[in-house]
């Protein structure tokens, strides 16, 4: 069976990435207030670069089995655990 073909939709720099994750940080910070350090990653944070039009974001946290064992405030912002 032949795979269906994926598409990536790559943009032009948005000014209003950083915006973006700032609010996502935000919210991030709430949920997860143990988080050591909550930052901007991969092309979004790059300016003036061309990307794949996601916000990137990794979140730094002292013992993750310990965030993994309650999602729920990461839920209530929308976020999808998948572990």
């Amino acid at each position: 069976m032949d795979e269906p073909v994926r598409v990536v939709e790559v943009v032009a720099y948005d000014p209003t990435w950083p915006e973006q994750f700032e609010t996502e940080r935000q919210l991030l910070a709430d949920a997860l207030p143990q988080a050591v350090s909550i930052e901007h990653i991969g092309s979004t944070s790059v300016p003036g670069l061309a990307a794949k039009p996601i916000i990137d974001i990794i979140a730094v946290v002292p013992d993750v089995k310990e965030v993994a064992a309650d999602v729920s405030a990461l839920e209530r912002h929308g976020y999808v655990f998948r572990p």
